[in-house]
């Protein structure tokens, strides 16, 4: 099972890919009182948050295998202040009901919350975009780099134009690293789908496709990124029942 949550933002890119926009709308002053972090964190505080009783808070998107974790409804800064402290039990919890539990870092942040997120975590995700300025800048964040010297970690990138000669090799040879890395390709279709809620409907209907798709490179991407998550947590299990051949 897993639980996938972000935990800094309610209004968010990643509650928008699995339901249509005019349904997240009419569920978002209900799942800000009652469903959330910010729920969990209430039970947290009053110690009356149990394990088992994680799940009654999130958004079932695949039964018994998914489920995600709205954001916060209050601003950054309060939310910081409230979940710092608590971070580190809640993380706890979720990994006590979950197989595995992804949380959503945000983007360019170092705001207490989210190097805490990195130093808690058991795998790190680094996302970057096919831009030399931006990988350069990678390299010399510190603090970052000590973290990926010491914790497994796999580095994305995404967006991914396979006819530029910025590719991910040609990228990252100057700084003379070895780093897991996987790139995911530009998908148009994906794009689409993602805004308008469609997100588990676009991956099952092509999981099979063939090679001459226009959604193949897209899709063997992404199940090849989910394989060095699995294996980089320790996760070995196949995909769908093990019903699922490679492509």
């Amino acid at each position: 099972m897993l639980l996938l949550g972000h935990c800094e933002s309610h209004d968010i890119a990643l509650k928008q890919c699995f339901y249509q926009t005019h349904a997240s709308r009419e569920m978002d002053m209900d799942v800000s009182v009652n469903m959330g972090v910010d729920a969990l964190l209430r039970l947290l505080q009053n110690r009356k948050l149990h394990p088992n009783m994680i799940r009654d808070y999130t958004l079932p998107l695949l039964k018994d295998r998914l489920d995600l974790l709205p954001g916060s409804s209050k601003p950054d800064d309060r939310f910081i202040d409230m979940a710092t402290p608590w971070m580190e039990s809640l993380l706890s919890m979720a990994k006590r009901m979950y197989d595995l539990v992804f949380v959503d870092g945000g983007s360019g942040n170092s705001s207490e919350w989210t190097n805490g997120l990195l130093r808690l975590a058991d795998v790190l995700v680094v996302c970057l975009p096919q831009n030399r300025l931006a990988v350069h800048r990678f390299f010399r964040m510190d603090e970052l780099q000590a973290m990926l010297a010491t914790k497994k970690h796999v580095l994305v990138f995404g967006k991914y134009d396979r006819y530029s000669s910025l590719t991910h090799k040609n990228l990252l040879r100057p700084y003379g690293r070895r780093l897991q890395t996987c790139s995911v390709s530009y998908n148009t279709r994906w794009l689409d789908d993602g805004q308008n809620g469609q997100a588990i409907s676009y991956m099952y209907r092509n999981r099979q496709v063939p090679r001459e798709h226009e959604n193949y490179l897209f899709m063997r991407d992404v199940r090849a990124l989910a394989l060095a998550l699995i294996e980089q947590t320790g996760l070995h299990n196949a995909f769908f029942g093990g019903k699922e051949t490679p492509i």
